[in-house]
């Protein structure tokens, strides 16, 4: 393996809420507003624990079009509500990454839908183009225990993509009455 090859194949060990924070602070930063941030962040979360890829997904539509963020989480949102028929079909014109859909079709199994996607996602940074879905007559799906196992024993993110996510976030401004506190012994 040559030098370039075992630099991209470096990982860091995070929490699951640290991903969520920086996501969160990051996407303050790219102009979501609060709530829209909060959204995204718990999208990105799960779908770093479940699929891998969230956080390059996040970072592929923000390296785009800053300010494109929050319509393309807003495209994305047709999904986190239950479909009125039997078989749904959702596309968007140009391709979503699956990070911003992944949780959305969590939930909709455990109403008893089963889903696939047009190209099928591997990981989260895979671009999706449609969305398929189709009411079964029971709701079996099974949980797994992915993000217990993240919230024990963390969670192995791409370094390169990590470091690129913390200095998004870096530029988010905490209020003064933060920083002025920041020395006292409650933050040590």
């Amino acid at each position: 393996m040559n030098a370039v090859d075992e630099m991209f194949d470096q990982t860091v060990l995070v929490a699951p809420r640290e991903v969520r924070d920086l996501i969160q602070r990051a996407s303050r930063v790219k102009g979501c507003e609060a709530s829209v941030a909060d959204h995204l962040a718990t999208k990105v979360t799960f779908c770093e624990v479940h699929y891998g890829g969230g956080i390059r997904g996040w970072l592929q539509l923000v390296s785009e079009d800053t300010n494109c963020l929050s319509e393309v989480v807003a495209s994305a949102q047709i999904l986190d509500s239950l479909p009125a028929n039997d078989v749904s079909e959702f596309s968007w014109n140009s391709p979503i990454p699956f990070v911003l859909i992944a949780k959305s079709l969590s939930v909709l199994q455990t109403y008893g839908f089963t889903w696939s996607c047009d190209p099928t996602p591997i990981t989260g940074d895979a671009l999706v183009r449609c969305v398929y879905l189709t009411q079964e007559t029971s709701a079996d799906h099974l949980l797994d225990d992915k993000m217990q196992k993240a919230l024990s024993d963390g969670l192995k993110v791409n370094y390169a993509d990590w470091k690129d996510l913390t200095n998004i976030a870096a530029e988010f401004l905490l209020s003064e009455e933060i920083l002025d506190n920041s020395g006292s012994p409650v933050y040590e």
